[in-house]
């Protein structure tokens, strides 16, 4: 192996592990978001359903477990379930803003017509992990060529 090929692969190391950070932590936070909320407004299911609060818990366990996927065996499979969840969360969080979904199955009615922080703060979350995810699956299909 070549200097420069020894250092190219380093930096690549490095840039893929500072992907797998910057993703733990955005994804991180929208979980901490989901688990906060979700705790002020108790009970996780109610009346044969689950709540609001009972899907934020779901949403922030997914969260938690990709995360950690990502940090302990960050390969292509991993990055894609991260992004999916990520843009899931993000596709969700819009949804519940601008489009009235009944309740369907065991599945309360999302709709929620306004932004308050928290939401803002999810919403971002969500978009830069997604972004990470994506950037991550290009720079792995760049090295396999």
């Amino acid at each position: 192996m070549t200097t420069s090929s020894a250092q190219s692969t380093r930096k690549t190391g490095r840039s893929m592990g500072m992907l797998r950070l910057l993703g733990a932590v955005t994804l991180g936070y929208s979980a901490y978001l989901h688990v906060r909320i979700a705790l002020e407004r108790p009970p996780l299911f109610a009346d044969g359903q689950v709540t609001l609060s009972g899907l934020f818990i779901v949403q922030a366990t997914a969260a938690t477990l990709v995360v950690i996927w990502v940090l302990v065996r960050p390969g292509v499979l991993a990055w894609l379930a991260f992004g999916a969840v990520a843009a899931g969360s993000l596709g969700a969080l819009v949804l519940s803003v601008y489009v009235q979904v009944p309740s369907i199955g065991p599945f309360p009615v999302t709709y929620e017509p306004f932004w308050y922080q928290d939401k803002y703060l999810a919403a971002a979350s969500a978009a830069s992990a997604a972004l990470v995810a994506l950037v991550a699956l290009v720079r792995m299909r760049r090295l396999t060529r």
